[in-house]
């Protein structure tokens, strides 16, 4: 568990089944939020026909609150695992209806092959360096003609890189207003790389038909860390900037050399 010496966990269950207990309060403004959701609600959108989604990392079930929120007369039925079994004892008793599973080595026995016809996995990957087989092992429960949704975090952004580099070694004052994000007594958890590239190339071999690969955002990250100190967004002017900034943005993405360099991106695959 983490300590005060310690700046970055390794022990990525322990991590999370200490996060899971905490009660952690949103504290970036809704502007921000709603433009850093984007990409993962236009996925949610897309799988808002399905009738059984399996949520592969569901840790608390955010990302299924966040699917309603899209969805709203939707009446999917959800699937859950994690790897933290608090994460798990707790999604079960806010959706009792659902079925949730804690796993091991990415494997998912008690849920049958073919037994989902939708599927999605939300910034899992860089907390793990095995990549292939959870995506196989999502690729096996899925019935054919299955969708999945796969959205996370870019290795490649500097930006990510220099601000969690600097969040480190920062005092705990600057840590405690992130209270609300994958901070666990001032500690954060280990990261591993992940290349989008190398991902689509991954999928295919697992066996999905890639339908869309998208990118977003290049220096969202900066705007919110000062927000929290300097809540800027507070004023409709700043908001305005911002949205012509975000504008440039999405014409900037256009280009490979920006996709490259993006903070996140959004895979969408057909089994």
């Amino acid at each position: 568990m983490p300590n005060k010496y310690q700046k970055i966990i390794k022990d990525q269950l322990g991590f999370f089944n200490k996060n899971a207990v905490l009660e952690k309060s949103e504290k970036v403004a809704p502007f921000f939020r709603k433009y850093a959701k984007k990409e993962v609600m236009a996925g949610f959108t897309w799988l808002g026909d399905r009738n059984c989604i399996l949520d592969y990392g569901c840790g608390t079930g955010m990302s299924i609150t966040q699917f309603f929120k899209q969805n709203p007369l939707g009446k999917t039925l959800f699937v859950g695992v994690d790897i933290a079994d608090v994460a798990i004892q707790r999604v079960k008793r806010d959706y009792p209806n659902f079925t949730f599973y804690t796993i091991w080595n990415n494997k998912i026995p008690l849920l049958q092959d073919e037994n989902v016809d939708g599927a999605y996995l939300l910034h899992v990957l860089h907390h793990s360096h095995e990549h292939e087989a959870i995506l196989r092992e999502i690729y096996s429960k899925l019935a054919k003609g299955g969708k999945f949704f796969l959205s996370d975090l870019s290795s490649a952004n500097p930006i990510l890189g220099f601000f969690r580099n600097i969040f480190i070694i920062s005092p705990d004052f600057i840590k405690q207003r992130f209270s609300d994000d994958l901070v666990v007594d001032g500690a954060i958890p280990e990261k591993y790389k992940v290349d989008p590239e190398d991902i689509v190339v991954k999928l295919k071999e697992v066996g999905f038909s890639v339908q869309e690969v998208g990118y977003g955002h290049l220096g969202l990250f900066v705007f919110v860390w000062v927000d929290r100190f300097i809540p800027f967004s507070r004023l409709a002017i700043f908001r305005g900037l911002y949205s012509m900034l975000w504008a440039v943005e999405d014409l900037l993405l256009k280009c490979r050399f920006f996709q490259k360099r993006a903070e996140v991106f959004y895979i969408k695959c057909i089994k």
